[in-house]
């Protein structure tokens, strides 16, 4: 059973992979697609997208729209019916109390025992005509209430307020209002007419009051005309032209508007207290809202004839889609041509490209002045048309300087014959001071040969530090037989640092410095020392003299062009930009004053030579 789950585990958990890779794939298909679309239809599909969105923004917008006009419409109509529910109850409540006034009326009270002891036919018509006078009094002031008319029975005869209405109403209504008024045993009693009549019957039984006998006297029936308390109640504060409703106990319906259909009511009385709901019927629609009426728990609906709405929303729906099916293509349109007005002048600069690439540097003249347009267009072509110039002047430039290259390695390769002839006339001195035992010319002549040597031979861009002292060491012993005791020279070299890298004759022009302003500026010794320390990562190599000094931020001064180089302010900055180009701006050349004594300081880095 355990291999079974895990080999449907491993089936599922592969279906899933395989499912994500699938959709990966896609996802990568499109995106390929998308970037090797053109930049026409790339701008295209993102207004496109924009516009289906503005789209389907707006749909969600007039949705919340309509749901807000709905929520508004039932708080609207919800408040009206509340209102009319509290009015209705209060009416009934009126009647209630109309009916408790009737049975406690001393006039009443009187009359109906009267008729009921008495036999005589002067005291029962004296009985019957002010029962009518107090019933018609009671009448004409609850009228407003709705009450239609009022009946009392007895047991010899009937008082109606309006034999005409009373006449009129079904004699099963009457009959079921009198057994329920028989079996509320002088309570209140309300009785419905089940839909066949628009109309409302309270019924109660009257008992004898006095000397507390509390025996059956009489009946009494309060007719109360729905139709009209409800259109009368709704008519002061309607809001619509037209609107229907129904008043409902339970499943059964106590009120109807004339013009609903049975189906309709059925419908109606599904819907939920206190929601609203849109109904279909009778190829009509309804808005329809439902609430209670106090103390009576009664359903109270109200239905709002929604076509118009609907048609008023429905105009203003495709209203609105046709404005923004118009916007839509007019923004298309305008989009194309913007795209169209915008590439052509990439369209414009590749061409002008494929020209230059194709036609030996030859730049297009474009029929268009991109020369004034400071936008991006405008600056791709300027800077386009200045790299195009700037690289046939590098072309023309470069082509003029390698005719002259190959003239000067001509001349370079006719010159090599004087300095090694120079360097033969040098070596014959030498043995010829030698054979005449003078030492010092031989010195002389020999050091100068190394000197010219190593010069003529050299053509590394990097060599050892013991190359660099060999030079120093060569020129030293010249200087040395020149000034003789007037030059003190000190060389210090930390043993580790022989054969480390450094850009050639870059020692040798600082001794040079040192000894010819050194000299210049006093009569006594000059002091040189030679001074090259391994520091962290870095080589210190320093030339520090007496008898002269720097002048304060020379080197900044040349390279900025404050002060004119002469023959050795070249040589500084060519020995500080070699040490840069081949090490970085962390290195190069410093000068300082220490002591009343130049000191000029090259940093470099600690490299050696890869064997």
């Amino acid at each position: 059973m355990f291999f079974r789950f895990n080999r449907i585990l491993n089936i599922e958990r592969s279906r899933a992979i395989s499912m994500k890779k699938r959709a990966e794939a896609i996802q990568i298909k499109f995106l390929t697609l998308f970037k090797n679309l053109s930049l026409r239809w790339k701008i295209f599909f993102i207004v496109l997208l924009n516009v289906v969105s503005l789209l389907l923004f707006s749909f969600i917008g007039f949705t919340i729209l309509s749901k807000t006009y709905n929520e508004l419409l039932y708080r609207s109509i919800a408040g009206n019916l509340s209102f009319s529910a509290n009015t209705i109850s209060t009416n009934l409540k009126d009647v209630e109390r109309l009916s408790s006034i009737i049975l406690s009326t001393s006039s009443i009270q009187t009359s109906l025992s009267a008729i009921h002891e008495s036999e005589d036919a002067v005291v029962r018509s004296n009985a019957n005509r002010s029962i009518n006078t107090a019933l018609s009094s009671y009448y004409e002031t609850f009228r407003q209430n709705g009450v239609s008319y009022i009946v009392l029975f007895n047991d010899n005869f009937s008082n109606a307020t309006n034999w005409a209405a009373y006449e009129k109403t079904d004699r099963e209504f009457i009959d079921h209002a009198l057994q329920n008024a028989e079996l509320g045993d002088g309570a209140v009693s309300w009785t419905t007419g089940g839909g066949s009549t628009s109309g409302l019957f309270l019924g109660r039984n009257i008992r004898k009051i006095e000397g507390l006998d509390f025996s059956t006297i009489g009946r009494l029936l309060i007719y109360v005309d729905t139709d009209r308390l409800i259109n009368t109640i709704n008519r002061s504060f309607q809001t619509f032209d037209t609107g229907y409703y129904i008043l409902a106990d339970g499943p059964d319906t106590i009120y109807a508007s004339s013009g609903l259909s049975k189906d309709l009511v059925n419908r109606t009385l599904l819907l939920e207290d206190d929601t609203y709901q849109t109904l279909q019927a009778d190829n009509h629609t309804y808005f329809a809202v439902s609430s209670k009426i106090p103390y009576y728990d009664w359903r109270y609906i109200s239905l709002i004839p929604f076509d118009s709405i609907i048609h008023s929303i429905g105009r203003s729906a495709k209203i609105i889609l046709g404005i923004m099916v118009l916007g839509i293509l007019t923004a298309l349109v305008l989009t194309q041509w913007l795209i169209y007005s915008i590439l052509r002048h990439f369209n414009a600069l590749i061409v002008k490209m494929d020209v230059f690439s194709k036609n030996e540097l030859t730049l297009e003249q474009s029929a268009y002045d991109y020369s004034t347009r400071n936008d991006e267009v405008g600056r791709l072509h300027q800077r386009f048309d200045r790299m195009a110039t700037r690289i046939r002047t590098l072309v023309d430039t470069n082509y003029k300087n390698e005719l002259l290259r190959k003239e000067a390695q001509i001349k370079a390769l006719e010159s090599q014959i004087n300095p090694h002839f120079l360097y033969n006339t040098l070596e014959s001195i030498n043995w010829r001071a030698k054979a005449s035992k003078n030492a010092e010319i031989s010195m002389m002549a020999e050091s100068l040969g190394t000197l010219l040597r190593s010069t003529l031979s050299n053509h590394e861009s990097l060599v050892e530090l013991d190359y660099e002292l060999e030079l120093v060491r060569a020129y030293i012993t010249i200087q040395k037989i020149r000034f003789e005791d007037r030059l003190d020279f000190l060389s210090l070299v930390d043993d580790d640092l022989h054969h480390i890298l450094m850009p050639p004759l870059t020692i040798q022009p600082l001794i040079e410095n040192a000894i010819r302003y050194g000299m210049e500026e006093m009569t006594e010794t000059c002091h040189i020392e030679l001074l090259v320390r391994h520091e962290s990562d870095q080589v210190l190599i320093r030339v520090k003299n007496n008898g002269s000094v720097f002048e304060d931020h020379l080197l900044e001064k040349l390279k900025s062009r404050e002060k004119q180089p002469n023959g050795f302010g070249i040589g500084l900055m060519n020995i500080d930009q070699r040490i840069r180009l081949l090490f970085g701006d962390a290195y190069g050349l410093e000068l300082n004053n220490e002591d009343d004594c130049a000191t000029a300081d090259i940093h470099i880095p600690f490299q050696v030579k890869e064997n």
